[in-house]
């Protein structure tokens, strides 16, 4: 979905999120494959499943859970917030919040946050879920925040970044970047790296930012927009960043994915591609599935691709996970597919719902999990056959 700032731009947001979806009632979406078929190398076996209250349904919405060694946490659209341990999947406690959550979730040191489409930030306790503090930041909030020990960073769809006091939500610093007027109903996750916070934008461009006073280290943009049409020059960073060997790696919409020195911002090598998930990396190798369902391997150092795989075009993919030496993606039919990571070849296969996923996989200690559109939270581990 396409949003501006203020207002709404009803027929090129209809138009980019049919795109993006893969719709086949849009007279321009790609026409997927079939479900491919593939010798089974592993099985996946469902460890749990877990209702967590509606889910996102038609919302657009990525509400991505997250985990600690206590447990593993997920939300729906309309605020229902649960946690489970990850062994059996026993609920450890659920609340009703009532917020129209938007922004996916973070846990660590003793919190769960998450931001609201009212703009609000929040954390509340991992013991519980009881409220801890709440700040009101003024604009919607569609990723989860970076946190450590001292600072949270949330980051607002109107381009602005609130770095929190950890443990109390006092502000201590921020940051304003200007976005254009139309922009994707996404955003990318802040990340918090060797005393640095990196933010990218919907104009393209990333940023390096003092952790502790918000000072601008360094500023490039990773997209140039081209075209003529505001559609056409959509060039927004709507999903994870990673920074690894000195590098940051970013990927955007109509686009590129790219390589930035994280000393200085100076480019390292770009391919053109366009991509709105979320990437992985391992051993050198950035994973990432491009916005018509190529999934591809590429040399981290070099830029050169390693592996291209096709047959999962056109099926909505969510963005990719590492699990056992095998990479893992879903689709809008609500397959899991896994891949060997050195070559690309599908391995195995598993459905959760037909409705598809509410966000990309997390793994830990390689047990993968996921949320479905519907709701259910499930992990899954894979076994040799």
């Amino acid at each position: 979905m396409i949003k501006q700032r203020r207002l709404l731009g009803p027929l090129a947001a209809l138009a980019a999120l049919l795109w993006l979806a893969g719709c086949s009632s849009n007279p321009n979406a790609i026409e997927p494959n079939p479900l491919p078929e593939f010798s089974s190398e592993y099985r996946a076996k469902t460890l749990w499943s877990r209702q967590v209250g509606d889910g996102v349904k038609k919302q657009a919405l990525r509400l991505t859970p997250a985990e600690t060694h206590r447990g593993i946490y997920a939300a729906d659209y309309q605020g229902v917030i649960a946690g489970f341990a990850h062994e059996r999947g026993k609920r450890l406690w659920r609340v009703k919040t009532g917020e129209r959550i938007s922004g996916g979730l973070y846990a660590g040191y003793g919190l769960v946050m998450y931001g609201t489409r009212e703009g609000d930030a929040v954390a509340r306790s991992e013991d519980d879920g009881s409220e801890v503090w709440r700040v009101a930041l003024g604009s919607e909030v569609l990723a989860p925040p970076a946190v450590n020990a001292s600072i949270a960073v949330f980051q607002s769809i109107d381009g602005r970044v609130f770095a929190l006091d950890t443990l109390s939500g006092e502000q201590r610093w921020s940051f304003d970047n200007p976005v254009p007027i139309l922009i994707l109903r996404g955003a990318a996750t802040p990340l918090i790296a060797n005393d640095r916070v990196y933010v990218a934008f919907a104009n393209g461009k990333v940023a390096a930012l003092d952790a502790d006073t918000g000072a601008p280290l360094w500023e490039r943009r990773a997209a140039e927009p081209t075209g003529r049409s505001e559609l056409e020059r959509l060039v927004d960073i709507s999903n994870n960043m990673i920074v690894e060997g000195g590098g940051v790696f970013v990927g955007s919409f109509q686009g590129s994915v790219s390589v930035l020195d994280e000393e200085s911002g100076r480019p390292y090598w770009t391919k053109e591609m366009s991509t709105t998930t979320q990437m992985a990396s391992g051993r050198g190798v950035l994973f990432l599935a491009d916005h018509t369902g190529h999934v591809w391997a590429i040399d981290q150092r070099s830029g050169d691709t390693l592996w291209k795989q096709d047959a999962l075009y056109g099926r909505g993919l969510t963005g990719v996970a590492l699990q056992h030496g095998q990479l893992v993606t879903g689709d809008a039919e609500g397959y899991l597919h896994w891949m060997d990571a050195e070559t690309g070849r599908i391995t195995a296969r598993a459905r959760l719902h037909r409705k598809g996923f509410a966000a990309a996989p997390l793994v830990r200690d390689n047990v993968l999990y996921v949320l479905g559109q519907r709701g259910k939270l499930a992990a899954y581990t894979l076994e040799p056959r």
